[in-house]
């Protein structure tokens, strides 16, 4: 069957309750591969611009000739490496919970079906780049998030980077979630929205946790 990619972000429950029925999908392959290459780019021209280089700044302007260089070109090759990581843990570990609580289906079925949060995942992530580039505005302080109130209340830096993890982006994704694990389970609904948050949650606290961590400090030490 093809894989009807925007249906499935507008019509989430009709490409479901096909999706049951269908034993594979063609294309899968190749959207997958454009899923690694796309994050990959956006996470390599967010290291180009400098995004997220806030705790490394320090030893930028410190650093000169072909140190500088070489201090630029890791942090983008880091970038890039975190792009194609970043994809990969978004597609098997959630499919792998999927897999577990509904084990009617296969679990690369469970896989495919992770390409519609990351799609949405990574236009969040196009955007902090356009916010950027615009308007100077880092990804904790996007006005689609709680960052922006995060920080008008609390100084908390932590507090401040779990919160601007929570936008309407990240609840899209979670009621596509929601949809998709009450669709393959037999769950209550309350169960599947207690995993669905706990998941993503778990998701933020890790983002705001590497946020927080200065790297530099500790290739350096």
């Amino acid at each position: 069957m093809n894989f009807r990619f925007f249906q499935g972000l507008k019509e989430p429950s009709v490409f479901l309750e096909s999706w049951k029925t269908v034993e594979s999908f063609t294309n899968i392959r190749s959207r997958m591969f454009a899923l690694f290459f796309i994050s990959s780019v956006i996470f390599g021209v967010v290291g180009w611009i400098g995004m997220g280089s806030q705790t490394w700044s320090g030893q930028f302007v410190t650093a000169y000739g072909l140190e500088y260089d070489l201090q630029r070109f890791y942090f983008f090759l880091g970038r890039i490496l975190l792009g194609i990581l970043y994809i990969a843990v978004l597609l098997l570990f959630p499919a792998l919970l999927y897999w577990l609580l509904a084990d009617e289906h296969s679990y690369r079925k469970f896989v495919m079906i992770q390409i519609f949060p990351i799609s949405i995942l990574l236009l969040e992530q196009l955007l902090f780049i356009l916010l950027m580039v615009w308007q100077g505005i880092d990804w904790h302080s996007s006005p689609f998030s709680l960052g922006v109130i995060g920080q008008l209340v609390i100084e908390h830096q932590w507090t401040i980077y779990f919160l601007g993890s929570i936008s309407l982006f990240k609840i899209w994704v979670m009621y596509w979630q929601f949809l998709s694990l009450r669709i393959v389970t037999t769950l209550k609904w309350w169960v599947v929205f207690v995993i669905i948050l706990a998941m993503n949650t778990l998701f933020w606290a890790i983002t705001a946790t590497f946020a927080t961590l200065n790297f530099h400090q500790y290739l350096y030490s």
